[in-house]
């Protein structure tokens, strides 16, 4: 159990691991989780526990003496980029990814359980706000890190045939020059600014990493009542108001039933208790 308040599961964060603020794979993947589950917390050095998540963090020599249940999540293919993943892995109990692709791509080097649990939305981020569609669309945005942009460069054309103007949401390194208006993302204030468009656009990203892509930018806007262009067709069917509000409530249900961040919490929770009942066969044999 943990050394202060009790809670026997701790979720170590990459943002933490790192020493950066405000990632959305944590907040997604992390705080959101430990919002809605009350034996769980963000992990602290020193505290006790009976299961740790390791969200996007390698740290094998710890995972390699702890003796509880041990969980790799895993929302990136990171060792692409030459992180040691495989070491993590065989020190865990099992891994969970982001993806399905992520999922097969991990089950190529493990026999440990690989466990999808996709991400999911704290559906009070969007703090009971969501878009009242009227008259023709004049405005779309995107949301994300900088360095995704480029995803942009083909859905252009698109933007500009229709007399659309284009809002971009992010951390600024660099503009978007393509952009009519560049806005720096802030979490109390990316709701708001996403709201003052008539939709979403989120073109399908061609690159190679893009399979591994998870839909939250497209579950982030559902809940705010957005429609999500992917494709020109889309782009011209929502500059219709009744379109995009067709389209928002059917997101919006979708996203109530199905991407709940709640939901996952009780995934994760069941993967523990199947890992505990496993270990324990295990040390009957």
């Amino acid at each position: 159990m943990s050394v202060h308040n009790g809670k026997p599961y701790g979720i170590l964060l990459f943002e933490k691991w790192h020493g950066k603020y405000n990632i959305g794979s944590s907040r997604i993947r992390g705080h959101w989780l430990a919002k809605y589950w009350p034996e769980a917390e963000i992990f602290r050095q020193g505290a006790k526990y009976d299961a740790v998540i390791f969200q996007k963090c390698y740290w094998p020599s710890y995972a390699s003496e702890f003796g509880g249940v041990k969980i790799l999540d895993l929302c990136d293919p990171d060792w692409l980029a030459g992180v040691e993943v495989k070491a993590m892995v065989d020190n865990c109990d099992a891994v969970t990814t982001s993806t399905e692709e992520l999922k097969r791509q991990v089950e190529q080097f493990t026999d440990s359980p690989v466990v999808f649990i996709p991400d999911r939305h704290d559906l009070d981020f969007a703090g009971g706000k969501t878009k009242v569609h009227e008259g023709k669309a004049k405005r779309v945005c995107w949301f994300g890190y900088s360095h995704n942009l480029n995803v942009l460069d083909i859905a252009i054309n698109t933007i500009r045939r229709n007399d659309l103007k284009l809002t971009v949401i992010h951390n600024l390194r660099p503009f978007y020059a393509k952009a009519d208006k560049n806005v720096e993302w802030k979490e109390d204030t990316v709701n708001e600014d996403i709201l003052k468009c008539d939709f979403v656009v989120l073109p399908e990203d061609m690159r190679p990493l893009g399979k591994y892509k998870s839909n939250n930018k497209a579950i982030t806007a559902w809940a705010l009542g957005m429609p999500v262009a992917k494709t020109p067709e889309d782009v011209e069917r929502f500059l219709d108001p009744e379109e995009r509000r067709k389209e928002a409530e059917l997101r919006l249900k979708e996203v109530r039933e199905k991407w709940d961040v709640r939901i996952s919490v009780g995934e994760f929770r069941d993967l523990i208790e199947r890992i505990k009942k496993q270990k324990k066969s295990d040390e009957g044999r």
